[in-house]
């Protein structure tokens, strides 16, 4: 165990302290390093380094010659340049009894630091192992050349809730994907849901062929249900939600269907029932707001595509310990989305209340995880869904259900809401407004860290939060299943275009263009 360098004294906050080392390579941004504290080993974490001497300003003046070369000149043989001032923010112990512990100790003057190793850094910074149970193996420390393995704490990340912001282009949907093959491996067997908009998670149904995901006694499923097959019982729809769909009710046309509505409410109705009720509760004497909302009824609802007198998704059949339901959304228009997204997360927390508490009703008997893309146009207070996610994310952990946001218009999510997400997992974002809603609504990223952002590259990310003892910086691991979310290659597709356009007509090459242009 060798020394790297040696305390110089305390920094400007009482978790800091500066070190002095010759080592350039090793100690990076964001490295850990860590000191003794009796015979705890205490971690630290690199904030920024400079170097302790400069060369003078007129040693730079020609960029032809090289500054050791005029120093030589000079007779100064071992200039010494290569020292380095390093800020260290104190991160705390793994102690087996109480958990991660923060000392509240600053290092003294001149005691030794040292560069943490492998068994070092999985011990403390992490709750769980490669391949135990309730380990999500998520990717590997950014700035080690060794592969050491990120693990985050299946149990705590689903029950209390996590969110993963980036710009677009980041590589959010592909993180997203590797940890729905986390959760679906025979150690997790999670019941997991995926709101998908732009089609990207059909790729995970490769799992079904794919060793990683069975065992003797357990084999992964995935369902992909496609607009035809995602369907709401009108009967299923809250008052609410029902007015929501009908636009533009004067005051005696809500009042009406408000009394028939709620005189209906829990039992099984068809849309033609619904008309039926209105014109008898309606009467002989407001025949026109009747047919007023007959029209309304007709116009929207018959047309809306998710609802349906009859047929009904059931929570059984969509949410299964082993399965990934993916739901693709991109058929749907935006108001059909948060429709489905509100009546669908009401329904799955009712039926784990039910089954919590013992109460008749629609049951889920076992916990549930559930994965919203583009979580910005669900989770903002103008939004249908917000009011049902925002109890999610408030109360769902005390009945099993759990919520990954995933977005890249973090700015865009009600505060309370995003500030109930307790893990937290931030990839590249430029914007400083974004930047700075982060900074204000997740507790646990310090600004230090949120510097690290813009540097960030496609599939580096920091994560944060209660699934693991400290922050760190990660390159995600590599998909087991493709990627769906692959942006187009527009000059290829065009090449293969026009070649495809040439062989059907049988044109030769010096022709082509011509030919081409003539007949467009």
């Amino acid at each position: 165990m060798k020394a790297i360098g040696l305390v110089k004294g305390p920094a400007e906050s009482p978790h800091e302290f500066t070190f002095i080392t010759p080592d350039s390579s090793k100690v990076k941004s964001g490295e850990f390093v860590y000191y003794l504290l009796g015979d705890k080993k205490v971690i630290c974490r690199v904030v920024k380094r400079s170097p302790v001497r400069l060369y003078p300003t007129l040693y730079l003046s020609n960029p032809e010659i090289e500054p050791e070369r005029i120093l030589r000149i000079l007779g100064v043989e071992n200039p010494e340049f290569e020292l380095y001032e390093v800020k260290a923010a104190i991160m705390g112990y793994f102690d087996e009894k109480l958990g991660f512990v923060n000392p509240r100790i600053q290092p003294k003057a001149g005691q030794k630091i040292y560069l943490a190793e492998r068994e070092v850094l999985e011990n403390s910074l992490f709750r769980k192992k490669v391949g135990e149970i309730g380990s999500i193996h998520i990717g590997y420390l950014l700035n080690r050349e060794e592969d050491i393995p990120v693990v985050l704490d299946a149990a705590l990340l689903t029950s209390e809730h996590m969110c993963i912001l980036a710009s677009t282009g980041s590589g959010k949907s592909y993180l997203a994907g590797v940890l729905a093959e986390e959760l679906l491996k025979p150690y997790n067997s999670a019941a997991l849901l995926i709101f998908d908009p732009h089609g990207e998670y059909h790729t995970l149904k490769e799992i079904e062929g794919l060793k990683e995901f069975s065992s003797d006694n357990y084999r992964a499923r995935v369902r992909i249900y496609d607009k035809d097959e995602i369907k709401i019982r009108l009967s299923e729809l809250e008052y609410e939600e029902l007015v929501n769909l009908l636009p533009d009710l004067t005051d005696k046309q809500e009042a009406l269907l408000n009394r028939v509505y709620r005189n209906l409410e829990g039992s099984y109705f068809t849309s033609s029932e619904l008309i039926e009720k209105i014109y008898e509760a309606a009467g002989e004497g407001d025949k026109l707001t009747a047919k007023a909302l007959e029209w309304r009824i007709m116009r929207y609802i018959k047309n809306f595509e998710i609802i349906d007198d009859n047929r009904h998704i059931e929570l059984k059949e969509l949410l299964k310990p082993g399965q990934a339901s993916v739901l693709q959304l991109t058929e749907l228009g935006d108001r059909e989305q948060e429709t489905l997204v509100s009546v669908l997360l009401k329904r799955i927390l009712n039926a784990r209340i039910n089954a919590e508490k013992g109460l008749k009703g629609e049951k889920l008997e076992y916990p549930v995880f559930i994965i919203i893309e583009e979580a910005h146009r669900f989770a903002s207070k103008e939004a249908r869904s917000y009011r049902v996610l925002r109890t999610i994310l408030s109360e769902g952990r005390k009945f099993g259900v759990g919520v990954c946001l995933i977005s890249q218009r973090p700015a865009k999510i009600d505060s309370d809401i995003l500030s109930q997400c307790m893990t937290q997992i931030v990839m590249r974002i430029i914007n400083p407004a974004d930047q700075e809603y982060i900074r204000k609504s997740v507790e646990s990223i310090g600004k230090d860290m949120i510097e690290e952002l813009p540097g960030l590259t496609k599939g580096q990310a920091l994560v944060s939060g209660v699934a693991l003892n400290a922050p760190v910086l990660i390159r995600v691991r590599e998909r087991l299943t493709s990627h769906g979310g692959v942006s187009k290659d527009a000059p290829k597709e065009w090449i293969d275009w026009m070649r495809n356009y040439r062989e059907e007509r049988g044109i030769k090459k010096v022709e082509r263009v011509k030919l081409f242009w003539d007949e467009t």
